[in-house]
């Protein structure tokens, strides 16, 4: 955690309003857009997919309709977000576990995404990188999400229980040190990144206060899911060059 970060209040989490709302969460909705985008021209070999940190379970079903040829298993630490993806999902593979020691052999899958994961509290991104690497069979690929420019760290990320925010050089070196081979290392939340990092540091300046009713908040849905949407579009052909979370795709040898 940064130093003089802005404090949220110890009892606000909102990682159960994100489960609840993970099909009409505008900003969830917007960045399984540029997931699909980071996909669109991506190979695999043969096995099934996971994802570590499933959530409500909506990308799983995404998932599904994506490779229908293929199974998709999800895990996640919180009951919370299981009874929302097993009531959403039907039938559904689901694991509760945690990083860095999850319940599958090696060499299992043909790709693993770590979306808003790695960067968790409780979470060392070296643990966790090495059991994607033990999970992914040769040729196998890990797509990676995470939170971008620490000096941003605040009361929003002790919402959603973000223990750490990276740089780009530290993704790389991370994933290079695991083993991977980065075949794209992107930013993404690109359009909105100046007036929300404004936002955050005014917030952990005690400038302005947090607010959690403000992600509760019909027009911040319908705004954050149309421009992550367009920038979407963009990342099916070409990386950004800043924003508020960094993607990277990384294959194992």
């Amino acid at each position: 955690m940064a130093d003089g970060a802005a404090h949220a209040p110890a009892q606000v989490s909102l990682l159960p309003l994100l489960y609840a709302s993970d099909q009409s969460y505008g900003w969830s909705a917007g960045m399984r857009a540029v997931t699909h985008a980071l996909l669109a021209h991506l190979s695999l070999p043969p096995g099934p997919i996971l994802e570590v940190g499933c959530g409500g379970g909506q990308l799983i079903a995404e998932l599904q309709q994506r490779y229908p040829e293929r199974l998709v298993v999800g895990a996640d630490l919180h009951p919370l977000a299981l009874a929302h993806a097993r009531s959403l999902l039907y039938p559904a593979d689901l694991a509760q576990s945690a990083l860095p020691h999850l319940p599958w052999k090696a060499a299992r899958f043909a790709l693993l995404l770590a979306l808003d994961v790695f960067d968790q509290q409780g979470v060392e991104m070296g643990s966790a990188l090495a059991e994607a690497y033990r999970l992914l069979s040769p040729g196998g690929v890990l797509l990676l999400r995470v939170s971008a420019h620490p000096r941003l760290y605040g009361a929003h990320d002790l919402a959603f229980h973000t223990g750490q925010r990276y740089t780009r050089s530290q993704v790389r070196g991370a994933l290079l040190h695991a083993g991977f081979m980065v075949e794209r290392l992107t930013y993404a939340n690109a359009t909105l990144a100046l007036p929300v990092a404004v936002l955050r540091l005014a917030q952990r300046w005690k400038i302005l206060p947090w607010r959690s009713a403000t992600y509760q908040r019909a027009p911040f849905h319908q705004v954050a899911a149309w421009i992550l949407q367009q920038e979407a579009k963009r990342l099916h052909h070409a990386d950004l060059p800043w924003g508020l979370s960094i993607c990277a795709v990384a294959r194992k040898p």
